[in-house]
């Protein structure tokens, strides 16, 4: 009886202790594309989709690969970095270069994926209508003048929509203005909105309206200060523009990678490299986290901190300098030498690219 008991219960650890050595990954397209997603060999999903969700991944540093169903698209192959026992979340978007590159997206406990509620099925005896959008026809003209340092652009737009509209809506004229006034800056801002003369004509059942916004903006300058507001038409906000790369604060020299690892995906990866017991090991893992990732120059001296050995130290430097942001900065891993010579060696190779 006590030997089944303790059977039990060292399959109950067993089990516990096995589901709490995996990690969870959930890929998404940010576009929509459909892909097929290969762990370490092994196919997740048998049909492209546009998120795909694998569970009990056992080993940290998998190799991930991307294959999308359109096959004009090169495939993705790289080594992942994933310490067990979380869910990690990557999206697949495409960087400024018109490459598809892997970002991480997000952690959550393990999972988090499997616990959202699926997508409930429609009634098979219903069909959805198809909208109606009513076919619409768009004409601008944009007019500048200049008077007296005055500036003044009037953007007219004629909106032309036919099918079933909604005559209550629409019609009409209407006006919206604008002021604002700087007076430390001496600057006058002036956006007129006016909606004028809506007209409808109706011809053999199809229903035609035809609406002119006139959207005027004033730019005033004085005593040096130039203030400008831009043209909005049709109330559409003007929209911001997502930064090319990190902007790190007094930093001005060049730039290597664009974004660099975040404080508490830096200390995950350098706790890991911490854990290994061989210097070879440690080196390893430490230019896998580095070849994937962008680091800045106190990250690398923080990898650099890991390693006994001083060869070690200078070949992981030479290796991270491609993937370091702040590389202007690089002067400041002679703290992590302990002799002169390797930082004379390395100052050499910095040079030399």
């Amino acid at each position: 009886m006590i030997r089944h008991f303790s059977l039990m219960v060292l399959l109950v650890m067993g089990t516990l202790l096995g589901k709490a050595q995996t990690c969870d990954l959930v890929f998404f397209t940010d576009d929509g594309t459909k892909f097929t997603l290969v762990i370490d060999g092994d196919v997740k999903n048998s049909t492209p989709a546009t998120r795909v969700v694998a569970t009990g991944i056992r080993n940290e540093t998998p190799v991930v690969m991307v294959k999308f169903e359109d096959a004009s698209i090169p495939q993705i192959k790289k080594p992942g970095y994933f310490p067990l026992g979380m869910e990690y979340t990557v999206m697949i978007t495409t960087n400024k270069k018109g490459e598809r590159v892997l970002r991480s997206s997000g952690e959550a406990a393990l999972g988090t994926a499997a616990k959202a509620e699926p997508e409930k099925p429609k009634p098979a005896e219903f069909t959805d209508d198809t909208p109606v959008k009513p076919a619409t026809t768009t004409q601008g003209v944009q007019q500048t003048t200049s008077v007296g340092g005055v500036q003044q652009v009037t953007t007219v737009t004629v909106v032309e929509e036919e099918g079933d509209l909604d005559m209550g809506a629409g019609s009409g004229s209407g006006e919206n203005v604008n002021i604002s006034m700087g007076v430390n800056g001496m600057g006058i801002n002036m956006n007129v909105n006016v909606t004028e003369g809506g007209s409808t004509t109706t011809t053999g059942g199809s229903t035609t309206r035809t609406t002119t916004t006139r959207t005027t903006t004033t730019t005033t300058t004085t005593g040096g200060t130039t203030t400008v507001k831009p043209a909005d038409v049709g109330g559409r906000p003007v929209p911001v523009k997502e930064p090319e790369a990190y902007s790190m604060p007094g930093y001005t020299g060049k730039i290597g990678c664009p974004w660099p690892m975040t404080g508490p995906e830096f200390a995950e990866a350098k706790k890991s490299i911490e854990a290994k017991s061989f210097e070879d090991t440690k080196k390893n893992m430490a230019m896998q986290i580095a070849g994937d990732r962008c680091l800045t120059v106190e990250q690398v001296k923080g990898i650099m901190s890991t390693f006994n050995f001083e060869d070690t130290k200078l070949e992981f430097a030479k290796f991270a300098y491609d993937h370091t942001y702040d590389i202007s900065n690089y002067y400041k891993l002679s703290d992590a030498f302990s002799f002169e010579s390797s930082m004379e060696e390395l100052n050499e190779y910095v040079r030399s690219r």
